[in-house]
């Protein structure tokens, strides 16, 4: 079985655009793995994050 949510690193992403709000506008992203996924305004590439593999959506950032 695979774990409900794996760290994986951001290897790229697009920039934010001014004006959006951290609460609605998610932008793309694609991770180490070759996964795109959709992630908050404030992840960076070479962030890492948790996702949730039975989703595949972004959890969090870690620190």
């Amino acid at each position: 079985d695979l774990p409900s949510s794996v760290e994986l690193k951001i290897e790229t992403t697009d920039a934010a655009i001014k004006g959006q709000t951290a609460s609605s506008s998610y932008k793309p992203a694609t991770l180490e793995n070759g996964i795109k996924i959709m992630v908050p305004p404030f992840i960076n590439a070479d962030d890492k994050i948790i996702l949730d593999t039975r989703t595949l959506e972004y959890v969090k950032k870690i620190k």
